[in-house]
């Protein structure tokens, strides 16, 4: 491309002649005559002086055209200089631009040539880099597997050598050094080779090997014996020092070779470098469980601990622990005995004497710890274990006395734990058997509650009901001794004096009250144990009677009526415990049996009101048999319905025979008189039912009814309680109306039976006959008399009332 040249005279030039140019005056023009003249010099001239003004105006503009034309040309060469400069400056920056852009296009062109261009050049020497370095990569890995086997295969070699001169420590070390280098293989193509899978299979088929001599090795140096006689029973452990190393059940790499012997240690210490020792002395830990040591917990006194060869492990061949079950020969020492094993195993077996730098190096837990903590331990706490249940829980003692004498057997207890932990067995941690001593308190109270939870379920399930007068109990209770007594029960309905329970309930009050007088003489964290034993018995005794006895206590009247007077009885003594224990039990600030209590007598209420009910029903089915007491003149109805009363007589004495020498005086009466007031109610309710009854039938009814008064006389000696009863508003009234309300009410319907009309009519107007509603009264009148004028008359004053002035008495 030819560089632009523009010269600064040729651009002056072009200024000049623009300059210069008569298109563009330098001066305004002058004006025309005709511009000058007044625009309205002349009517008719209107068009002619606009046209002037307008060319006027027009060639003003171009005259300041003109004018400011030519202040910017002269502006412009004021800095032609300047300008001129800038020009030629900008067009030497666009020939070098165009030069620029022409040697890019040469350089692209260079460059994106196929054939020859430099993009291909660059692809070619990557592609040929890559693969290069590919095989070059591969070449590194094929020489990291073979230095990676021949490791291996080194290693494997070694195993061989150690195998063969029956090194089993050394070739173990050997086999996992082995493992552990397959398992982390140089790059993945080793990893996936077939050469790792078959060094791999091989390396499994040795660790089966040095597993299989491994039991072999076990099975050499400990052996194991049982024996058994008439009387004796001898179990023996012995371990080999010296252990015969066998022969390989694989292809030895020399044929020929003769192991010999090893010694314990070096087999432990395989064990332990293996990772084995738990599994393969898992048979000797069981043997050392289960004949050695739970036979000598759980029958101390005729086991007996013979130990062979205590001397040092570096001169004895092997050594011994037998136990020998001889009853009546044992050392009868359980904790010296337990410590005598235990100090074998560290000795003997463990081997904590031995000091050599393979077994016992200093930068690592020697075998013994190992063998101690991971083997050790669980021999000990199971033996701990043992104790506990098969001694200590045994030996807890059951009373206060035996208590006081456990501190022996506590302190051998927890020496025992002492001395298995200063020998690695068990860790502050494991001090269960100091646990339990510790607790020896509550072990008693729970003790103490399981046994009396047995006795009283024991006594509740027994069939013996024989009966003990409360007053005789009585006589021996200083408390029932006193004169004003321990506050005695306000209600006597529950006073229980007089009546007869069971020996069932006096045992069970008996059990509760030794317990509660032993809590006293326990610690704070015991007593409320005991106490809680009782109120659990208490709850048994409500649970369990009523359901064992179930039939017994349904069908026997004696029996259910026995039951509440039991259950008062044992509530009235839980209400003496705060006035029997006046300083309480430690622990508790009172001894109280608030809710029990109420239960008690909810539960004895029950059965009594069961059996009040089956016996109204009895009687209620015996009245039944009177048929309605209709027709009674008829001899053959009267007959059967003089036999239904009779049964009711019968039934209503043999319950009071029954009942009175078991009920309290109070509860005997009113049980009768519910009964005898059901059966007055019911006869009075028949006999308003009768519309029409002849003076012969009045007379065979009136008979019937006096049938009943024979129960009068069961309420004879009541007068002295309904004067208690009542108070300031007894008024020495036949105290069968107290028991039986519809008493009174029973009697005047049997003298109306046999009444004249004027005598009911005279008793009306005494008011004595207020026991009847005016409609029964009436009732009864015209059941009993015909229809005249005095009977309706008399059945109009019924009809106005009972005498106001009596019944106001009477309310």
């Amino acid at each position: 491309m030819v560089p632009t040249t523009v010269s600064p005279h040729s651009f002056a030039r072009s200024v000049i002649a623009h300059l210069d140019d008569t298109t563009l005056p330098l001066s305004p023009p002058q004006p025309s005559q005709s511009a000058t003249a007044p625009l309205d010099s002349s009517p008719n001239s209107d068009s002619s002086a606009t046209s002037d003004d307008l060319t006027q105006t027009v060639a003003s503009l171009d005259t300041e055209i003109q004018t400011i034309k030519a202040q910017v040309y002269k502006k412009l060469l004021a800095n032609y200089s300047a300008f001129s400069e800038s020009f030629e400056y900008t067009l030497e920056l666009k020939d070098k631009i165009d030069g620029l852009l022409e040697r890019a296009d040469n350089m692209t062109s260079r460059t994106t040539d196929p054939e020859n261009g430099l993009r291909q050049t660059v692809m070619s020497a990557l592609v040929e880099h890559h693969e290069i370095s590919h095989r070059v990569q591969e070449s590194n890995g094929i020489l990291e597997g073979l230095k990676h086997f021949s490791r291996v295969e080194d290693i494997l070699s070694q195993y061989e050598a150690f195998m063969d001169s029956g090194k089993i420590l050394q070739a173990g070390h050997c086999i996992q050094q082995a493992a552990k280098t397959l398992a982390h293989p140089p790059n993945a193509g080793v990893a996936s080779s077939h050469v790792t899978r078959s060094l791999t299979e091989q390396c499994s088929r040795m660790t089966g090997a040095i597993d299989q001599m491994l039991d072999d090795l076990v099975a050499n140096a400990i052996h194991y014996q049982y024996s058994t006689d008439d009387t004796n029973i001898h179990y023996k452990v012995t371990i080999s020092y010296d252990i015969d190393v066998p022969p390989l059940a694989l292809p030895r790499s020399r044929a020929g070779s003769t192991p010999g012997l090893i010694r314990w240690h070096e087999l432990i210490r395989a064990l332990t470098l293996l990772d084995v020792a738990q599994e393969k002395l898992r048979p000797l830990q069981k043997f050392l469980i289960r004949q050695i040591l739970q036979p000598v917990i759980e029958h101390h006194n005729d086991a007996a601990i013979l130990i062979s060869n205590s001397a040092g492990y570096a001169s004895a061949k092997g050594t011994s622990l037998s136990l020998e079950m001889n009853p009546g020969h044992g050392s009868g020492n359980l904790f010296r005995d337990v410590l005598n094993v235990f100090e074998f195993i560290h000795r003997n077996i463990f081997l904590n004497d031995y000091s050599s730098s393979e077994f016992n190096a200093e930068d690592f837990s020697s075998d013994t710890e190992i063998l101690t903590h991971f083997i050790g331990r669980n021999i000990a706490k199971e033996a701990c274990t043992m104790i506990t249940k098969y001694y200590l829980s045994q030996t807890v003692p059951t009373d206060i006395n035996g208590l006081r004498d456990f501190a022996s057997i506590a302190s051998a207890a927890t020496h025992l734990e002492d001395e298995l932990i200063a020998l690695g067995f068990l860790t502050e941690a494991d001090r269960d058997l100091r646990l339990f001593v510790e607790n020896i308190d509550i072990h008693y109270t729970n003790n103490k509650r399981d046994t009396l939870l047995r006795q009283g379920r024991a006594v509740i399930m027994s069939e013996d009901f024989k009966t003990i007068q409360v007053k005789d109990l009585d006589k021996d209770d200083a408390l029932e001794m006193e004169s004003d007594g321990w506050g005695r029960i306000a209600d006597i309905d529950a006073d229980v004096k007089e009546s007869s329970i069971s020996i069932k309930a006096k045992q069970i009050v008996d059990m509760i009250l030794s317990t509660l007088h032993e809590a006293a003489s326990l610690s704070e964290n015991a007593s409320p144990h005991l106490y809680k034993a009782t109120r659990s018995l208490i709850d048994l005794y409500r649970a369990l009677m009523p359901v064992h006895h179930a039939r017994s206590l349904t069908n026997v009247p004696a029996l259910a009526i026995l039951f509440y007077n039991d259950c008062m009885y044992i509530a009235r003594e839980l209400e003496k415990t705060p006035a029997r224990l006046e300083d309480g039990i430690p622990g508790m600030d009172e001894v109280q049996y608030d809710d029990s209590i109420p239960a008690l007598k909810r539960l004895a209420r029950k059965w009594l009101d069961t059996q009040v009910q089956k016996q109204r029903e009895e009687l209620m089915q015996s009245i039944d048999g009177a048929g309605g007491f209709r027709n009674a003149s008829v001899d053959s109805n009267f007959g059967d319905y003089e036999r239904s009363m009779k049964q009711v007589v019968f039934v209503f004495k043999h319950l009071g025979k029954a009942w009175k020498s078991t009920l309290s005086p109070m509860t005997f009466y009113k049980a009768l008189g519910q009964l005898l007031n059901e059966v007055s109610k019911r006869v009075i309710k028949e006999l308003e039912k009768l519309t029409d009854i002849s003076e012969k039938e009045s007379h065979k009814l009136a008979t019937l009814c006096g049938l009943l008064f024979e129960c009068e006389d069961q309420f004879d000696s009541a007068g002295p309680l309904v004067e208690v009863a009542k108070g300031d508003a007894y008024d020495d009234e036949d105290p069968i109306h107290f028991f039986v309300p519809s008493w009174q009410k029973f009697q005047l319907l049997t003298d109306i039976l046999e009444l004249s009309f004027a005598e009911i009519m005279t008793r009306f107007r005494a008011g004595q006959l207020h026991m009847f509603e005016e409609e029964e009264l009436s009732a009864l009148i015209c059941a009993i008399f015909a229809d005249t004028p005095l009977r309706k008359h008399n059945l109009e004053e019924i009809e106005q009332g009972h005498p106001v002035a009596l019944s106001h008495h009477i309310h």
